[in-house]
């Protein structure tokens, strides 16, 4: 008896090794591997033959991957394909998403991730014999709003992103205060073909009710007092665009009803008004409280929910994605850099280790504040370790700035900036900003010893 053919699965990376490898494993795993070396044997390969799946790489010779992906989806949008790349960011996660392929996998390639996608692709071959139509949008041009993490938990929120950001449905963001559910909403929204129309943001607990819902929906003159004249609301302000509510958990049960009523209809009214009003505005909703236990203990509508809650994105606090903290950094201090004019060059060991062993409560904003706050207290472009205020670390010391004169702080700061350049005036002088004449004169004013090197 004949055994049945086995599944093909293609490799498309112009690295021989790699190449060899993805064979071998998938050759363990039942499949026929074939391979390319080039964009153009890729395309050629994947129209002409049987092929279950594709792993294909973006930089390649004569056919760069991206277009490899876009030929591919657009004669066998069934096909699925999976990226794998070294260039493990949001920007090309979303785009690859977006144009189709069902995975994005970072080099090295992780065996593990890979068995689970193979799986994935295992189980939605019957839908594929079925034309089963793959995420198939556009391309996109990205925006600097953007996502940053190398951990699999924020690797999963970029791909979701891709692969909704086109959608007019409802997107609900849940997640611990402070691990950036704003972001989230303005990656949904400035990576849409709707970036170029109004994104607003409205934090709903930091409003009465009725001020709340005047803010919303908008009022008419004389609807209450103080209304003089009459105001649209941020559906109307949001037309086209997005409408961003944050802490969606502490609105009103009025507020509830009218709110569910728009994502029903797109129609809403004024406060005081009688002229219904159609907008087509996309909402994105976030809350830091789990909206199912509210609706369980009867303190938010379930129909609201389930209107609410189409895709839900769930962000993991910092301390569950410690890989991502290095990333941060980097890109908090380079935003410090643009807003402050002020550069830090240098981080010291000691610092680092402060920074991913601390367990960040307050997640991505606290850790924001606590570089701005280090930035702003570290005269030159060194971090300076005592800068950093973590709360709950015994082996801080209060910061002196407000006890000591001026001369002591510098002195202080000279001393520190020797001891790291490991008493190389030259190197110390242009981490100062001074002429090395000058730092010379401090050294004997403030009678500084300086260490043998």
């Amino acid at each position: 008896m004949n055994e049945a053919p086995k599944a093909r699965a293609l490799i498309i990376d112009d690295d021989a090794s790699i190449r060899r490898s993805l064979e071998l494993h998938l050759i363990d795993e039942g499949f026929e591997p074939l391979c390319a070396a080039d964009g153009e044997a890729g395309v050629a390969c994947a129209l002409n033959d049987t092929v279950s799946f594709v792993l294909l790489d973006l930089r390649l010779p004569k056919l760069d991957g991206f277009e490899v992906l876009k030929a591919i989806k657009a004669a066998k949008p069934a096909l699925p394909v999976v990226v794998i790349t070294a260039f493990d960011d949001m920007q090309t996660a979303i785009k690859a998403i977006r144009l189709g392929a069902i995975d994005h996998l970072g080099k090295p390639l992780d065996l593990d991730q890979l068995d689970e996608v193979i799986a994935k692709v295992r189980k939605i071959a019957t839908l594929s014999t079925q034309a089963f139509q793959f995420c198939d949008t556009p391309e996109c041009s990205f925006e600097p709003n953007t996502l940053v993490g190398r951990s699999r938990a924020m690797k999963q929120v970029f791909k979701t992103v891709g692969a909704v950001a086109d959608s007019r449905d409802t997107v609900l963001i849940q997640g611990a205060s402070g691990t950036g559910k704003e972001m989230v909403a303005r990656a949904l929204h400035f990576n849409s073909r709707y970036q170029d129309q109004p994104f607003i943001p409205l934090v709903c607990s930091a409003l009465a009710p009725t001020v709340l819902e005047s803010e919303i929906f908008g009022h008419e003159k004389g609807a209450f007092t103080g209304a003089h004249q009459s105001k649209p609301g941020k559906f109307e302000l949001a037309a086209g665009g997005t409408l961003f509510l944050d802490e969606i958990s502490e609105i009103s049960p009025e507020i509830q009803l009218k709110l569910l009523r728009f994502l029903q209809e797109k129609t809403f009214e004024r406060v005081g008004g009688l002229k219904t009003i159609h907008t087509d505005v996309r909402v994105i909703a976030a809350s830091n409280k789990d909206l199912a236990q509210l609706v369980a203990e009867g303190r938010f509508r379930q129909d609201l929910f389930y209107r609410l809650s189409v895709v839900t994105i769930e962000l993991s606090p910092l301390c569950e994605r410690a890989e991502d903290i290095p990333l941060l950094v980097s890109y908090f201090l380079e935003k410090l850099r643009r807003e402050t004019g002020h550069a830090i060059a240098v981080i010291p060991e000691e610092a680092m280790e402060r920074i991913e062993a601390y367990p960040w409560p307050g997640n991505v904003r606290e850790l924001e504040n606590a570089l701005r706050r280090a930035v702003l207290l570290s005269p030159g472009e060194v971090l300076l370790p005592e800068t950093l205020q973590l709360e709950g670390d015994q082996d801080l010391q209060r910061l002196p700035l407000q006890v000591k004169s001026l001369p002591e702080v510098e002195r202080e700061h000279i001393e520190n900036i020797l001891a790291f350049t490991g008493y190389e005036k030259k190197r110390a002088a242009e981490i100062l900003k001074m002429s090395r004449p000058t730092l010379d004169k401090r050294i004997r004013e403030y009678g500084i010893r300086l260490k043998e090197k």
